[in-house]
């Protein structure tokens, strides 16, 4: 290992010290007692260079994160290798030879641009990714993962705009089928013992969206927008780039898009079926609560909730509910997405 590395990390990362005793990330010393350092900070190894980020599960970063102000940007140093610890073990995909990993760097870095841009609402941004990495997925099938950069420039043209513009008309959002997708799902983490979640995540959004054991479809249908309001007064409103901010930490943290087996597109559905059932808790959360929720309250269902995909039993569970539509784009782009109501105003 040479002296001294180059290293990527978003440019909160070096004022981050977590102050909490009791974080689920200080591990324990042999003789019991608990060691003064918070395992959040991880570092990775890609491309002969090394990406620094915080893991959410401790709830300090996870508020040191969310609250951040202004734009999600990059900061490059060299540090010390004694300084820099490799976890690429806790990846495994990145020591696998498959074709996209020696692409990632630029799907990253591309994806998390189309992540952040400020032209779309965040639904119609998440759309928009996964139209890009079905365009990559053809690029590097195709042997041309050297052209990646062409894919971006094509998104400036009039033709891609009215494919674009298209495709948003034909999504119609299906609010029942978006809660009970996402619930089943929810049930099935829940029942895991080892689940990440708390027991009154679940209760909360249970109650909100009245879902019971016998749920009546139209009391639920009155809720939903009920709900989604609540969220937007309560937290999007309040706190206009915590969504954003999550959806680009959790990105660039686990190594979206080669995060899990399964290709590009799988990791696309992951991550963003990971993130409706974060939105729907913390929509639970806020109508439940029916004010504005304190940093505390967000930054400890989010640490629970930015696990879920790296739980074995978790992801399995997403990807139970993901296998029958995964083929079927449009279905899942109507279960998941609110976008209907900005299909026809969208202007690049």
């Amino acid at each position: 290992m040479p002296a001294a590395s180059l290293c990527i990390a978003p440019s909160y990362v070096s004022s981050f010290v977590c102050p909490e005793q009791s974080c689920p990330l200080v591990p324990a010393a042999s003789d019991g007692a608990r060691l003064p350092r918070c395992l959040a900070l991880r570092d990775l190894h890609i491309g002969g260079i090394y990406e620094r980020s915080l893991r959410l599960a401790c709830p300090a970063a996870c508020a040191h994160v969310l609250f951040q102000t202004g734009a999600f940007h990059f900061q490059t140093t060299t540090l010390p290798a004694s300084h820099l610890h490799a976890a690429n073990r806790e990846i495994p995909l990145l020591s696998e030879p498959l074709p996209e990993i020696s692409y990632l760097l630029d799907l990253q870095r591309t994806c998390m641009k189309l992540l952040a841009t400020q032209r779309y609402p965040l639904d119609v941004r998440l759309i928009l990714l996964g139209i890009y990495l079905e365009d990559a997925v053809d690029f590097i099938e195709q042997g041309q993962g050297y052209e990646l950069g062409k894919i971006i420039k094509s998104y400036d043209s009039p033709m891609f705009e009215a494919r674009f513009h298209e495709a948003l008309r034909n999504i119609s959002f299906e609010p029942l089928q978006h809660l009970n997708f996402l619930w089943g799902i929810v049930k099935d983490i829940a029942a895991d013992p080892h689940s990440p979640l708390a027991r009154e995540d679940v209760s909360r959004a249970a109650r909100a969206f009245h879902l019971g054991s016998t749920p009546d479809l139209q009391h639920i249908a009155r809720a939903f927008p009920v709900c989604r309001r609540s969220l937007e007064s309560y937290v999007t409103i309040p706190f206009p780039q915590l969504l954003e901010h999550f959806l680009l930490h959790q990105w660039f943290t686990e190594l979206y898009p080669c995060a899990v087996r399964g290709g590009l597109i799988h990791n696309y559905w992951v991550f963003v079926i990971a993130a409706k059932v974060y939105e729907l808790l913390l929509t639970g959360l806020a109508a439940i609560e029916r004010q504005i929720l304190t940093g505390h309250q967000i930054a400890g269902l989010t640490s629970r909730a930015a696990r879920l995909p790296q739980s074995p039993a978790c992801l399995a569970a997403i990807e139970k509910a993901l296998a029958p539509h995964e083929e079927d784009s449009l279905w899942m782009f109507n279960t998941l997405f609110h976008v209907q109501e900005h299909a026809s105003g969208t202007s690049a």
